[in-house]
């Protein structure tokens, strides 16, 4: 549950930033991480029940970043104010029933594409030759912000050091924690890798701790960035409620802006092909066969459900399958639907108690730029390991990445400096938005030339044709995917629901009913989606970095 932290951190700090609130911006933090909470984990708990039926954990994607900056960068939407300015609740609430209204009718795109059945369509055009620029493109857009976040203190690069240590040198550690054996009436020592499970908690705990000390010392000066006792953040934690229910469009009606739109069905795309490649990871890591197109499709909508509760709830972008909790299922050995339910729920309950909202927007900006720069790093990271099933020797799929980066690189720089002045306010907002988008630029560019210039396979540009697990080669009692009983009788009940795309087959229906009531001999393959298994560690290295 703590690896949505990087998320739920870098999200409401960056939008309550974009929206510019000056001296109230603590207290907006405060109210878009508790949105933050619930929405998430509202969304974790209808995804692992209703739409991928595998432990998927869901929280803030970062693809809506580079628009949110974009947006930020705009003339009209210039900030100049600081903590200690006030500004007017109309200003920036307006701002964000902007980000709230263009945001809620971009990602409408995800439960139309799934009820059409068009993510089967769009992911065969989409592979690593279009991914990897993308997602670089998606690192570079926010460097600017990450360096400014780490120049207001040097804790900021203490605490990309922690996390970065914790990730790669200590990764594999095991920590001995105490523990009482109840059969053995005596404590005893269990090793856990606790750096690499929980990096985020963790190292942000000990820049944290580093800040208070800082503060408590009288080290660092008066109103310095790394103090923790500012008078705005002990008034909002002082006043702000224990318990409060955050509930849908509680600024007011959501307003909408074109350019911004554009924008965020660029970041929803790209949030669409990071996704689909993680199911279909996390079939392989939780031993299940390859996701059916009816359980990509259920997992779309129900990823634009929670994507559209983001919206209204003010979060500032939509969700997405966090992979660092994909990771995690072979260390952890449960791949367990039931884990990611409890863990939405202590979400849910995380949100409603707005101390701990309170207590978070507390954490000062320095240290959420060193959490922003790590997670970007780790993005980067995945960028690249999606290249290891492209063919590298070819010189057509080198040009093509190598094209789309600095085409994604110059445009957006060159319109920033030369913006489109046509004397039309509505057509400059537009343009002006869409090329400063370094993601969309380099993204669009790779796509188009990956699927219009010849010389190379699917294979050789990492496009798989199919998957290692037959669809039929599984045993009925480990389905993740399959309906209970009930539900599977009743839409058989109604034959015509079976014609929807995110509905199974009647004749898979009717076969999965089948074997439940021993009509047939079922293969035992794989492992139980709600019990604990093993899996070696080429595995691990193979599956995690395969994103299509």
């Amino acid at each position: 549950m703590m690896l949505v932290l990087s998320g739920i951190l870098v999200v409401p700090f960056l939008v309550s930033s974009t929206i510019c609130p000056g001296a109230d911006i603590i207290d907006m933090r405060v109210k878009l991480i508790a949105g933050t909470f619930v929405s998430s984990g509202i969304a974790t708990i209808v995804q692992t029940t209703f739409g991928l039926r595998l432990p998927v954990l869901h929280g803030p994607s970062f693809a809506f970043i580079p628009t949110l900056i974009a947006f930020a960068n705009l003339p009209e939407n210039k900030c100049n104010a600081d903590v200690n300015t006030v500004v007017p609740e109309e200003e920036y609430i307006d701002k964000l029933l902007t980000i709230q209204g263009s945001l809620f009718v971009a990602v409408l795109v995800m439960p139309f594409i799934a009820c059409t059945g068009l993510v089967g369509v769009f992911s065969k055009f989409v592979g690593p030759v279009t991914t990897c620029p993308l997602m670089i493109m998606l690192c570079m857009g926010s460097v600017p912000t990450a360096a400014e976040k780490m120049s207001l203190h040097w804790i900021s690069i203490v605490q990309f050091c922690i996390l970065a240590s914790f990730a790669i040198f200590l990764e594999n550690v095991l920590v001995p924690i105490p523990y009482f054996s109840i059969a053995r009436r005596k404590f005893k020592f269990a090793r856990v890798r606790v750096f690499g499970s929980f990096p985020y908690l963790i190292g942000v705990g000990c820049a944290w701790l580093i800040c208070g000390i800082l503060t408590w010392t009288n080290l660092e000066p008066e109103r310095g960035e790394a103090r923790v006792d500012k008078n705005e953040t002990l008034i909002v934690l002082a006043h702000s409620p224990w318990f409060q229910v955050p509930i849908p469009l509680r600024f007011g009606f959501p307003r909408f802006s074109i350019g911004l739109f554009f924008g965020f069905v660029a970041s929803t795309f790209a949030c669409i092909v990071e996704s689909v490649g993680d199911y279909g990871i996390l079939a392989k890591v939780a031993m299940q066969r390859h996701p059916p197109q009816s359980s990509v499709n259920r997992a779309m909508m129900a990823e634009g459900f929670g994507s559209l509760l983001s919206a209204v709830m003010g979060v500032g972008t939509a969700v997405t399958t966090y992979a660092e909790a994909i990771a995690l299922v072979p260390v952890t050995k449960v791949a367990c639907r039931a884990t990611m339910q409890l863990a939405g729920t202590l979400l849910i309950i995380l949100g409603l108690f707005t101390k701990v909202a309170a207590l978070l927007a507390s954490i000062p900006d320095a240290v959420v730029g060193g959490v922003l720069a790590m997670g970007m790093a780790m993005i980067a990271g995945v960028a690249l390991s999606n290249l290891q099933n492209v063919d590298l020797r070819l010189s057509r799929n080198l040009t093509i990445m190598g094209t789309a980066i600095l085409v994604g690189s110059v445009v957006p720089k060159h319109f920033q400096d030369n913006p489109i002045n046509s004397g039309n306010a509505t057509v400059d907002s537009i343009f002006n938005m869409l090329f400063g988008i370094q993601m969309l630029i380099g993204g669009l560019v790779a796509f188009i030339l990956d699927n219009t210039v010849p010389g190379a396979t699917k294979e050789q540009r990492g496009i798989k044709t199919g998957d290692s697990m037959a669809a039929d080669d599984f045993s009925i009692d480990d389905d993740g995917y399959s309906f209970s009983s009930p539900v599977n009788k009743f839409i058989l009940r109604f034959p015509s629901l079976c014609k929807l795309p995110f509905i199974p087959p009647k004749r898979k229906i009717e076969s999965v009913e089948d074997l439940r009531n021993g009509s047939f001999s079922s293969k035992v393959s794989g492992s139980s989606i709600n019990k604990p298994f093993s899996i070696s560690a080429p595995s691990l290295i193979n599956t995690i970095s395969a994103k299509l």
